[in-house]
């Protein structure tokens, strides 16, 4: 392909009306062909790596593309929900919780090794003890070795305090699966407000150009004299709302996005917005009724708090045992000792072996009131971990009951929102058309494109408000995981 230089340079003279709208489409026409041969070149003249200045070994074919794809993520980003739910399990509060699982159930074990577990001594001393008696040094080197086995009998207190710390570690692993929901709800939410910003961006990019279009037609309108310099501001006044309002909501889609990404401990690629439907939202929730009977049983917030009750209950009779109730050990002990007296040049060995065998009581008889206040703490202990039992089983309910409802409400919003869809893209036709021939204002025609476009953007507010709702129930489920959000995957828009 040869491309020679454009004939068009030279001045050319006067020519009519005509002549000259077919001197503008060959300049066109030449610098077309000047881009393609110039891009043809650059491909034809593409060095090959590592050797400066050298040709490429095949030259690039020159086409045209007019498939739209969308560019292969990034490696290591994550793009989709259920993965960044997956991905967030390792997330460092979820780590800390686990970890705090761990420390509980340790201390679970020592509490029930104490308590339950014979335990068994060995002590060894070596020492050289020297006197003076009447002038005259005396050394006595003593070796000792002894062993001692303890066996509980009846420890009322040290049993209660294990089984205490028992239902402590079982409030740790609630714990540490409310911080576990805590951080997929939050994900979830985040996840879902970012591609509420994402589609409410790509409508009012879309409104943008339709009123740029419309900006157009005024100035045209103007030019001819059949429009008004009012009808050209108004509508470049709704233009620049529509820039501002893409703007902030880049703004917030990119806080969102930081969100996931934080949570996730990884890059994400949100998605650009919702699919296209009337369809309704699949729901992956129970029933209200059904959910209110699971949530005795699966919700973390309840649970965490029946296991606090429970600990503090045994708290409280272990306090009791320890007021009054003695402690019984079987002992038994061996103990081996080697003593040398030496004093003027003479030496007098000693060796003594002992067995014991016996039982060993501990009865607290007083403890100067120390005792009273460890009981006083333990019963306003339990008084509060009941106060909080009754508070966290009216907070699921109350919260149980609001998300259902706005559930409820999202899908009444849905099918309204649709309704004034039809009605006002049905209306705006009828305007475009009296507009056209004269009998409606530029302004009419504003307000009708407007109401089409704010009727779409409740449409997805009230989309994303059921998701929301369903990811909260899911949440106090204690089932917000990959497997139960995969019904919402479908509705997420990922074409660039």
């Amino acid at each position: 392909m040869t491309c020679a230089p454009s004939s068009f340079a030279t001045p050319l003279p006067a020519a009519p009306h005509a002549a000259r709208r077919r001197l503008r489409a060959a300049l066109t026409l030449a610098g077309q062909l000047a881009l393609v041969c110039a891009a043809y070149a650059a491909e034809r003249t593409t060095a090959a790596p590592g050797v400066p200045g050298q040709a490429a070994a095949e030259p690039a074919l020159l086409r045209w593309d007019t498939t739209l794809t969308r560019p292969a993520p990034r490696e290591g980003v994550l793009t989709g929900w259920p993965e960044l739910l997956t991905r967030a399990q390792q997330a460092a509060g979820n780590r800390a919780a686990d970890a705090a699982t761990l420390a509980a159930q340790a201390l679970s074990d020592q509490a029930r090794a104490t308590a339950w577990m014979p335990r068994v001594d060995a002590a060894a001393s070596a020492l050289r003890t020297r006197q003076t008696v009447n002038d005259v040094n005396v050394s006595t080197p003593t070796r000792a070795a002894s062993l001692t086995a303890t066996v509980p009998l009846w420890r009322a207190a040290d049993r209660a305090s294990a089984r205490a710390q028992a239902e402590q570690a079982e409030q740790a692993q609630w714990q540490a699966r409310i911080t576990r929901s805590s951080v997929a709800q939050d994900l979830s939410l985040a996840y879902l407000n970012a591609v509420e910003a994402a589609e409410q961006r790509r409508l009012t990019q879309a409104q943008q150009s339709l009123l740029e279009e419309q900006q157009r037609i005024n100035d045209r309108r103007l030019q001819a004299g059949a429009g008004t310099v009012l009808d050209l501001l108004e509508t470049r006044t709704r233009v620049d709302q529509s820039r501002a309002s893409v703007q902030d909501l880049s703004t917030r889609l990119a806080s969102q996005r930081l969100v996931v990404e934080r949570l996730a401990g990884q890059g994400a690629l949100m998605p650009t917005g919702l699919r296209p439907g009337d369809a309704a939202l699949p729901e992956a929730v129970p029933s209200l009724a059904e959910a209110l009977a699971m949530a005795a049983n699966r919700n973390p917030q309840r649970q965490e708090s029946d296991a606090q009750a429970r600990a503090a209950t045994e708290i409280a009779r272990a306090r009791q045992a320890e007021r009054w109730q003695p402690t019984v050990d079987a002992v038994a002990t061996l103990e081996h000792n080697r003593q040398v007296q030496q004093f003027n040049g003479l030496s007098d060995e000693q060796t003594t072996s002992s067995r014991t065998v016996g039982l060993q009581l501990n009865w607290p008889l007083f403890t100067g009131g120390q005792q009273d206040g460890r009981v006083r703490e333990a019963a306003a202990l339990l008084t509060q971990a009941q106060a909080r039992q009754d508070e966290a089983q009216a907070q699921v309910e109350a919260s149980l009951r609001d998300a259902y409802q706005t559930l409820a409400q999202a899908h009444a919003v849905i099918a309204v929102q649709q309704e004034v869809e039809h009605s006002a893209s049905a209306t705006f036709e009828a305007v475009r058309k009296a507009f056209v021939a004269g009998m409606r204002t530029n302004l009419d025609l504003l307000n009708a494109q407007q109401q089409i476009y704010t009727a779409r953007q409740s449409l997805v507010t009230a989309r994303i408000s059921g998701l929301a709702a369903q990811v909260n129930i899911l949440a106090l489920l204690d089932q917000l995981d990959a497997a139960h959000v995969a019904p919402f995957v479908p509705l997420m828009d990922d074409a660039p």
